[in-house]
């Protein structure tokens, strides 16, 4: 759950994306970052302490470390 992009590859289960859009914990696709789009500098392309990617990004932080911490769960 460190990169948020693993969920884009294609080996990343359906079921478990389709639930955390659901819930809206992640957002999917990621708008592009084009500078034109920007009053400031845009974000950055990634950033994974905050656990944003490329293509995929948790809604906050703490989403991310729930759902860390749920699957870790026996």
């Amino acid at each position: 759950m460190e990169d948020p992009d693993a969920l884009w590859s294609p080996d990343a289960p359906e079921e478990l994306i389709d639930e955390l859009e659901e819930r809206n914990l992640i957002i999917y696709h990621m708008y592009r970052r084009e500078e034109w789009a920007w009053i400031d500098q845009p974000p950055p392309e990634k950033d994974p302490e905050i656990g944003v990617g490329r293509r995929v990004a948790w809604r906050t932080p703490l989403h991310r470390e729930a759902v860390r911490r749920a699957l870790a769960e026996p």
